[in-house]
């Protein structure tokens, strides 16, 4: 096969997918904008601590439940006693060149997490891919398992579609995706060797929803 014909399936290929992500219902409206500010701390050197800011666009039209539970927590939910929020909570695995996971609300080592529905709640429709660096998606121990815990994607992993559900894609922060992207961590784990958290998290006003392109989309330089 000639480097002409190979080229030309990549396009057809690139194509297709695109298409099936288009006729799924794919639907760029953003809903929400989240915001996760990172604290890292090295824990050999006290008082050494990089701050960053990540925004993250919700899309609540294509993953309407999953994002009503992402941005209550995000907020801080009561519910009875207690109160869901992630700030505070670590940043407790990182795969380079492949996930940054977050989201364990209730014991905070990766084996924890609740939602505002209960200890657990249902996939919705797998409606956006996991298209590209950016991408913000549930975290889950399998089919119908998401609490609280969440992953953003360093890399595109089409692979995890129909497995995770997408619900958001960072807009803004990219240089700390890098900066954590790039920390040590402990091989076994893939848990950082500095102290890492989200320090705090919140929603912005946003005066009306707006669309994101398909360009903006595969993206990892910050929107204006």
């Amino acid at each position: 096969m000639n480097s002409l014909a190979v080229c030309m399936g990549a396009v057809v290929l690139c194509t297709a997918l695109v298409a099936a992500e288009s006729s799924s219902g794919a639907n760029y409206t953003v809903t929400d904008e989240a915001f996760i500010v990172v604290e890292v701390n090295d824990q050999k050197s006290p008082g050494d601590i990089y701050s960053g800011r990540i925004v993250i666009a919700l899309f609540g039209t294509s993953a309407p439940m999953t994002v009503m539970n992402f941005a209550s927590i995000v907020k801080g939910y009561k519910r009875g006693k207690e109160t869901l929020h992630y700030k505070n909570t670590p940043i407790h695995r990182i795969v380079k060149d492949f996930v940054i996971q977050m989201g364990d609300i209730t014991i905070g080592d990766g084996t924890g997490g609740t939602s505002i529905f209960g200890e657990k709640f249902n996939d919705e429709e797998f409606v956006l891919s996991h298209r590209a660096p950016g991408m913000v998606s549930m975290a889950n121990r399998g089919k119908d398992t998401n609490g609280s815990q969440f992953f953003i994607t360093m890399v595109k992993a089409r692979w995890m579609d129909g497995k995770h559900v997408v619900f958001g894609k960072v807009i803004k922060g990219y240089d700390v995706l890098d900066f954590l992207n790039d920390l040590e961590t402990n091989p076994d784990t893939a848990w950082p060797k500095k102290k890492v958290k989200i320090s705090d998290c919140g929603l912005n006003v946003l005066q009306k929803k707006y669309n994101l392109t398909e360009k903006q989309m595969d993206s990892v330089v910050d929107l204006p």
